[in-house]
């Protein structure tokens, strides 16, 4: 009876082994063999997992970086830019929002509130617009080793991409549309963020030539 326990024992343990070493990938990396995730960290660009919007490459550009993993090199990068541009509408949304909050704050209640409305639609206009226009700097395809449901290897197409907003022709187009709203602009005008856009503009005059 003890031997039957044992072997009993033994078998299952077996079993379970088995069903370890089947199991070795993990459904919800896509298949990705052991280790794959240290790779993929060894894979990506220093420029994009080290992406600093302070350098002077940059300056001048709200930046932002986005990634797409497929089974081909055209859906990796299709998925790239897509979350590279979400990133910018979330950015230019913030932007947007910010700007329109401090317009408020600095005019107060006594402003038309027709006023307001219009340069918070100005501005929403303007930033959701620059998204449109927006500059890559870097992209790159790199290939990844992978294996199916059924245990056989495959190659997946992983694709890197920085790009990033033009705030200087965001800004001009800004000045141009304020300036077009007689009753916005004289507001504006008594506000510091004026100050600043004007700064802004004159700082990147140079680039904006075209």
């Amino acid at each position: 009876m003890k031997y039957l326990a044992f072997f009993s024992l033994m078998f299952t343990i077996l079993i379970f082994s088995s069903c370890a070493s089947k199991g070795g990938s993990n459904p919800s990396l896509g298949g990705l063999v052991g280790g794959a995730s240290t790779k993929i960290i060894e894979l990506e660009p220093d420029w994009w997992s080290n992406l600093d919007p302070r350098d002077s490459e940059y300056e001048g550009y709200e930046m932002a970086k986005g990634e797409g993993r497929s089974n081909s090199k055209r859906g990796a990068r299709s998925k790239a830019v897509s979350d590279l541009v979400n990133e910018f509408r979330q950015k230019a949304k913030i932007l947007a929002e910010g700007r329109t909050e401090d317009f408020f704050k600095e005019t107060g209640e006594d402003v038309d509130a027709n006023v307001q409305q219009s340069f918070s639609e100005i501005q929403n206009t303007i930033w959701s617009g620059s998204v449109e226009g927006w500059r890559e700097f870097k992209s790159t395809t790199v290939v990844e080793e992978s294996v199916d449901r059924n245990g056989n290897r495959k190659n997946i197409y992983r694709h890197y991409i920085i790009g990033g907003i033009d705030l200087g022709r965001a800004n001009r187009k800004l000045m141009a549309k304020l300036k077009s709203e007689e009753a916005l602009m004289i507001e504006f005008e008594k506000t510091k963020a004026y100050d600043k856009l004007q700064a802004d503009l004159e700082r990147y005059k140079d680039r904006l030539k075209d």
